[in-house]
């Protein structure tokens, strides 16, 4: 894997998914300039907080394949394998695909950032564990949080 920053200015993210999964990639996208769209038959109670705008929709329904024909990004986070496979089957080859339910389907992962004294510091497991991903994190964020910064060491 390549590791990038994506500059989402003008794309389209979709989210295939409306549950705890699904809110937290939408959390990390929410202030990004995209527009993004979260299609779900039901939504997470985290997602009532939100207000949709132009540039934030949720649409409550069943996937279609209609609803990915425009994204430049697209986020597969159902817990049905069966549409989640199938989103990943409609996406042409020109979009970014994120599965979260087989790695193998996706083009990309998503990292667990540490912001610490304007750096970005970035944690992955390839897709593989999060928890253990998020273990990790912590230990270094308490670490840099404890230790004195001395730019000339």
């Amino acid at each position: 894997m390549y590791p990038v920053q994506l500059n989402l200015k003008g794309k389209h993210v979709v989210i295939i998914g409306g549950g705890k999964i699904a809110w937290r990639k939408f959390s990390k996208l929410k202030s990004e300039p995209c527009s993004i769209d979260v299609i779900a038959r039901e939504f997470h109670e985290h997602f009532d907080t939100i207000q949709p705008t132009k540039h934030i929709r949720l649409i409550q329904a069943d996937y279609q394949r209609e609803h990915i024909a425009h994204a430049d990004l697209i986020i597969i986070a159902t817990n049905h394998p069966e549409t989640n496979d199938q989103v990943a089957q409609d996406a042409l080859p020109s979009q970014w695909v994120n599965h979260t339910g087989d790695r193998k389907q996706s083009d990309f992962y998503n990292t667990l950032d540490i912001e610490h004294n304007g750096l970005t510091i970035s944690i992955s497991s390839h897709g593989q564990d999060i928890q253990r991903t998020q273990h990790y994190a912590a230990k270094i964020k308490a670490w840099l949080d404890s230790t004195k910064e001395d730019m000339h060491e």
